[in-house]
């Protein structure tokens, strides 16, 4: 278990910035082009994580011990690479520390947010249900055995860590937390230039509005062949409730629609699929509900040697939900979230050899990737007709909305209650689910305006590369040196990239012939 004291956060940037003094006084003399791209990644990683623990600070806001001891436990228990008493017994050495660990963390809440810390007050209450889940799990495989015993204890132990550590919350952090959730318009754009987006703020509002009205009128246009009077809302009205009957329906689905897109991959020979990999659904654990209220995607550990990814949908029981999870809009999901999308991206990724892409979680390549191959499939023939383009387009559309409300719910200019009524406004989104995304936005600054941004900028570096090849472009050679290069930012993939076309074809890429805000303003009005 990581430490979360504030102490240990003042002792991380100190360790940092010392790792940054050393990297960037080192010479570059002797190293390859492939150790260059490492070190420069390095650079990047300890500079923005530096900001986030000294200028963002958002471990001094939200409570976030319960949730990460969560996702600590979650993956010991689901990922199987390893015999269930093995993990049980890691599992109980790290309950063993939860008391001292949930204690040392209340020291960095020094300035709580309210809403942020409403949310982690849920958590924390959903986390024993969870708890249950594994208790009950070990003693029907396990019988009643010493190991188990001692799990029960531990689990016990937590719990009542647990109640402490929520009436904590409720009485002494939400009495002193504050309503603002906002950073200044200086330090997002900052945020921003660490991230390497290539775009302001204010430009990526500018790319956002053009590629909603634009979305927005092919939406039209698609509607015309579903319903009679081509209103987008009935078209998608009428798509959504074309859903399966249930949620264990839902989650064969899914299952169906995954293995489709894999086959469909390998048909059209897009890309090398590692062996061995393997997707897994299932359902999404209780204390992490209510912050993925529809999916959610996570790719095996980089060093356990296991390719199997674990792919969760989350169930709700009430009843107008499941439209979200309808026929059409399941096969863009298991595109994006598993072939040729995150689950085949981390797999690939993990192959690569480096230790420092270990740390490199870019969203913009990741997420914009996901983005990318939703087009990229549907344009290739899977799941190409009317419905199926539709959801496709009213995916798009959601995450291009994400980009007006990430830089205007950070930048404090409008609230989690106006981003809901967006998301219904422009998606059809139902409002229970619309406000729970509107405040995930609230404390995740930047990310989810990494989906659009990232999937213009793979856009863009895919233009670049086949005006170099020429009559030599392959698009399996391009989505290979993407995904075996790791989640690096796409600044960096363009130079892994160039670096392959320079050693492989003697072709030279070079930089982005355009910036990037103009490049997506044009494509709008050409694609």
């Amino acid at each position: 278990m990581k430490d979360l004291s504030q102490e240990a956060y003042v002792h991380q940037a100190d360790r940092m910035r010392e790792f940054l003094r050393k990297l960037e006084e080192f010479s570059d003399n002797h190293l390859t082009e492939d150790e260059r791209i490492d070190r420069d990644l390095a650079i990047h990683i300890l500079r923005l994580r530096t900001f986030e623990v000294e200028r963002l600070r958002m471990h001094e806001r939200m409570a976030i011990a319960a949730e990460d001891l969560g996702s600590a436990l979650f993956f010991l228990f689901t990922r199987d690479d390893d015999p269930l008493e093995k993990r049980i017994d890691a599992i109980i050495s790290r309950l063993e520390k939860v008391p001292q660990y949930l204690e040392r963390s209340k020291s960095s809440l020094v300035s709580p947010c309210r809403l942020w810390n409403e949310i982690a007050l849920e958590t924390g209450k959903e986390l024993g249900k969870f708890l249950d889940v594994i208790e009950a799990h070990a003693l029907d495989m396990l019988g009643r055995t010493d190991r188990t015993m001692r799990l029960s204890s531990n689990i016990a132990i937590t719990k009542s860590a647990l109640a402490e550590y929520n009436l904590w919350i409720e009485r002494e952090v939400l009495s002193v937390a504050t309503s603002s959730m906002h950073m200044s318009a200086e330090m997002f754009e900052e945020y921003m230039r660490l991230k390497d987006f290539d775009v302001t703020p204010d430009e990526a509002l500018r790319i956002g509005e053009v590629h909603r009205r634009k979305t927005r009128n092919e939406m039209a246009s698609v509607a015309r062949k579903i319903v009679r009077s081509g209103s987008v809302e009935e078209a998608l009205e009428l798509v959504k409730s074309m859903h399966p009957a249930d949620y264990d329906a839902v989650l064969a689905c899914y299952r169906t629609d995954i293995q489709r897109s894999k086959d469909f991959l390998l048909e059209k020979d897009l890309v090398t699929i590692p062996d061995g990999e393997r997707l897994i659904v299932t359902e999404t654990p209780t204390f992490m509900r209510h912050v993925a209220p529809f999916a959610a995607q996570f790719e095996p550990g980089k060093f356990t040697g296991d390719r199997t990814g674990l792919f969760l949908v989350t169930p709700n029981e009430k009843p107008e939900t499941i439209k979200d999870h309808c026929y059409a809009l399941i096969a863009n999901t298991a595109v994006h979230e598993g072939y040729p999308g995150h689950h085949l991206q981390g797999i690939c990724g993990n192959t690569h050899p480096s230790f420092i892409r270990v740390l490199s979680t870019s969203i913009d390549f990741a997420e914009g990737w996901a983005l990318y191959c939703e087009e990229l499939m549907l344009e290739l023939g899977f799941n190409n007709t009317p419905e199926g383009r539709l959801a496709q387009l009213s995916d798009l559309m959601f995450r291009i909305v994400r980009v007006a409300a990430d830089v205007k719910l950070s930048r404090g200019e409008i609230t989690p209650e106006e981003v809901a009524a967006m998301l219904v406004r422009e998606t059809s989104m139902q409002s229970d689910a619309a406000m729970s995304e509107a405040r995930s936005y609230s404390y995740n600054p930047t990310y989810y305006l990494s989906y659009f941004i990232g999937k213009m900028r793979l856009l863009q570096l895919l233009d670049d590369v086949k005006d170099a090849m020429g009559d030599r472009f392959s698009i399996k050679l391009f989505h290979d040196t993407l995904l075996y290069a790791g989640c690096i930012p796409i600044s960096f993939m363009r130079r892994e990239m160039a670096m392959r076309l320079k050693q492989e074809y003697d072709i030279e890429l070079g930089e982005p012939k355009e910036r990037l805000v103009d490049y997506a303003l044009r494509v709008a009005q050409t694609r």
